[in-house]
């Protein structure tokens, strides 16, 4: 049905109010004015009221989908379609550990001629496993790209820090997303290892940024999951560091696997939470995991006990750690 504030919203649309469209994580939901809207009723208000998202520029036929505030730097450097941007050679490899995704690194050119770094990942189409499971159930099989485009821009949204997205294109199977890069020194893990790892001295100096660090990653992971997203891939490896003395600030990348949900379950809450622990556990103390689990339970306070739910954290990062030690990942 209708709603009410759907009907205002046209009515203030066509009196010549202007709202902002922006999507969100789900390929078929987009948010007005903080609300969501489902993919007909954003539909019907571009018809009705001309409103077109004013973020996003379609391009190539519908092939490309571009951030309005990268348009013209993108057809400066002849990369406004999809196909340009697939057959980009790319001036580095950052990436490329399974042959379905790559990802490289462009260095393009401003107007003052200084060099803006990018990153392009590329996906090879879905696999028929890929679309057996997503038959299986009952979902429709989605893009990496897609999903991840839309991600970053949820992430945006919510003011949570991640890449900024500039471009997803799909042409048939093969997919492209394009964000661009994170000024950062070195990524978390590193930062931990050189600092607090098993083959380096104990830098005492450095204790009072890693609890600086503990506090800002409990802080990002719930607010991340107080708004129902999970990341399912949270390890340390994902969070950039934007300093080398402190660490700070942190940014969160490869969102391709996120997902939203109205409230998260207990599985996915510990599934990321898991994964964060075991990339972390030779650097952090016990009393390490209580100033994490204090400043997390604050901002998302599941009213859960939180005794119980250490124990299934604990449990599904030995089961991580085997896993990993049996496929030598």
């Amino acid at each position: 049905m209708i709603d009410l504030w759907f009907l205002c919203i046209i009515k203030r649309c066509l009196l010549g109010e202007k709202f902002i469209l922006y999507p969100t994580d789900h390929p078929e939901h987009y948010y007005v004015n903080g609300k969501k809207l489902r993919f007909w009723e954003a539909m019907c208000l571009r018809k009705i009221t001309g409103m077109v998202d004013s973020r996003i520029t379609p391009l190539d036929g519908g092939r490309l989908e571009v951030n309005r505030a990268f348009l013209s730097f993108l057809e400066s450097n002849g990369l406004a379609t999809f196909k340009a941007l697939m057959s980009h050679p790319g001036h580095a490899v950052a990436k490329c550990v399974i042959k379905e995704r790559n990802t490289v690194r462009l260095d393009l050119e401003t107007e003052s001629g200084e060099k803006r770094a990018f990153f392009l990942k590329r996906y090879a189409p879905p696999t028929i496993r890929d679309k057996l499971k997503a038959y299986l159930r009952l979902k429709r099989s989605v893009s990496g790209a897609r999903q991840e485009w839309y991600a970053m821009w949820t992430f945006m949204h919510l003011g949570l820090p991640g890449p900024v997205p500039v471009a997803w294109g799909q042409d048939g199977g093969p997919s492209l997303v394009l964000s661009e890069g994170v000024s950062h020194v070195m990524r978390l893990s590193e930062w931990a290892d050189r600092n607090f790892g098993k083959g380096s001295h104990r830098n005492t100096q450095a204790i009072p940024a890693k609890r600086k660090i503990i506090k800002e990653v409990a802080d990002i992971v719930a607010r991340m999951h107080a708004k129902g997203l999970h990341h399912q891939d949270l390890y340390l490896c994902h969070f950039l560091c934007g300093s080398e003395q402190d660490g700070l600030p942190l940014t969160l990348i490869d969102l391709q696997r996120v997902k939203r949900h109205r409230r998260l379950s207990r599985r996915w809450q510990v599934k990321d939470l898991a994964q964060l622990h075991f990339s972390s556990t030779q650097y952090i103390t016990r009393q390490d995991m209580w100033r994490f689990w204090k400043v997390y339970n604050s901002t998302y306070h599941t009213g859960r006990r939180k005794i119980p739910l250490w124990h299934s954290i604990l449990r599904k990062s030995e089961r991580i750690r085997r896993h990993t030690l049996k496929h030598r990942l």
